[in-house]
């Protein structure tokens, strides 16, 4: 599979899709900050592409503590084979976000943060809104899935 491009401030990122396992451990850690988020920034009737970076990297940067941190953000990193183009290496460690950046860029870390989730998650909540659409007789504010191409 192909890695995904982010670029966030002036900088150039590479992540790949998790495999389902891995995925799913950290959808359950992240289910408890993830869902108030989402419900939050979809009150408008917006889908999950919609929602504004600056307000979600915000909503995020409210709900991260330092255990989010080692148990869920170094992890989906890792498992993302998150790639630092211009610094050519890869962010897994506490170290690398210090290579990657400062103080003055740390609101570029949750933007990453933001992106690299939305890779990850973007189609699981966009498919659980689509159902539960479904389910309540009505419009879904997240996007239905895109169909998948079977060859």
């Amino acid at each position: 599979m192909q890695p995904e491009t982010i670029i966030v401030g002036n900088r150039e990122y590479t992540c790949h899709r998790m495999n389902a396992f891995a995925a799913n451990k950290l959808l359950m850690r992240l289910q408890k900050i993830v869902l108030p988020i989402i419900g939050s920034a979809l009150g408008d009737g917006k889908s999950v592409g919609d929602i504004d970076v600056t307000a979600a990297v915000s909503m995020v940067a409210e709900h991260l503590d330092e255990a989010a941190m080692d148990t869920i953000v170094l992890p989906m990193f890792a498992d993302s084979k998150l790639y630092d183009v211009e610094g050519k290496r890869f962010i897994r460690t506490g170290g690398d976000i210090d290579v990657c950046f400062t103080a003055e860029t740390l609101m570029d870390m949750y933007e990453l943060i933001w992106e690299v989730g939305k890779i990850q998650f973007g189609p699981f909540f966009a498919s659980l809104g689509a159902r539960f659409g479904d389910l309540l007789g009505g419009e879904s504010p997240l996007p239905s899935p895109a169909p998948s191409k079977k060859k």
